[in-house]
């Protein structure tokens, strides 16, 4: 019996041990396991209680150079059991207020949603949970980001579930089979005014107020935001990129879909600022989401 004690003594003492090893034998270690030994350094972040924050500077936040990310199992509101059913709730609101395109919430199925957690490094008091995931219907796919605090659907993009290969088939093509050129023409076709009041619902539904709004090629507004969208071209292609290539990479980095033609671009506003989102149409999507300028 005394044998077993003092065993079991000498593997406590040794496992407190292992917890203050000097570095070196923590590396000879990770040689031992992986053939060799790697460090890397982050930067300590001491988290604090997540001050209010509106929806402009949610969204601001997102894209600051400043934030670092982590994926949970659960929001703080929502958790993995109880968010689909917000999410279906969300959706059936903006189709009810023909925000979402043709959209029939009754054969909604939620493929997929997980909660991100974003913290500014530099001030841990401002952060934000946000739900990205996607349903389907049987026409179409949404995807989405939902705002885990206010339970809200802050940007989506909505796709056909069929591509469009012949434009020229369009006058034979049935709705059930052609989506695509449904969900375009929806968008296209309409008029600048039109475009507005789709833009105010979609800002009724925010809870922000619509300031501004214009169309603009490929999203892009002419003067110094193109002549910056051209350097950063520029600047890709000296690294050894073709023009096009460069032009989507130069694109999405201000969160511009590449294939987007005539894009309404609109600034919304709240009690803590502006924001920028952008309504346009490929042959497969109609999207609204926030505008990222650089």
């Amino acid at each position: 019996m005394k044998n077993y004690v003092i065993a079991g003594l000498l593997l406590f003492l040794l496992a407190a041990a292992s917890l203050f090893l000097p570095s070196r034998v923590l590396k000879w270690q990770d040689r031992q396991r992986t053939g060799k030994s790697e460090i890397e350094e982050v930067q300590e972040v001491v988290l604090k209680e997540q001050i209010s924050m509106t929806l402009s500077e949610k969204l601001k936040l997102r894209s600051q150079d400043t934030v670092n990310t982590l994926t949970l199992v659960n929001g703080k509101n929502y958790n993995k059991d109880t968010i689909e059913e917000q999410i279906k709730k969300e959706i059936k609101i903006l189709a009810d207020r023909n925000i979402l395109i043709d959209f029939d919430t009754g054969e909604l199925t939620l493929k997929e949603a997980a909660v991100t957690f974003y913290v500014d490094m530099e001030d841990s008091e401002k952060s934000i949970m946000l739900w990205q995931g996607f349903v389907e219907t049987s026409k179409y796919q949404l995807l989405f980001f939902l705002d885990d605090e206010t339970g809200k659907i802050v940007s989506f993009s909505q796709y056909a579930a069929k591509p469009v290969v012949d434009y020229e088939a369009v006058a034979d093509a049935s709705a059930e089979t052609d989506q695509a050129i449904y969900v375009e023409k929806y968008f296209a076709d309409m008029d600048a005014e039109e475009q507005k009041e789709l833009a105010a619902r979609w800002g009724e539904y925010l809870g922000c107020e619509m300031v501004s709004s214009q169309s603009y090629p490929n999203g892009i507004m002419p003067g110094a935001e193109e002549e910056l969208f051209q350097q950063q071209i520029d600047n890709f292609v000296s690294k050894g990129y073709s023009y096009e290539e460069a032009k989507i990479k130069t694109a999405l980095s201000w969160g511009i879909d590449p294939l987007l033609g005539e894009t309404f671009r609109v600034t919304f506003e709240d009690s803590g600022g502006q924001i920028v989102y952008t309504m346009g149409v490929t042959d497969r999507v109609f999207q609204i989401d926030v505008y990222m300028s650089r």
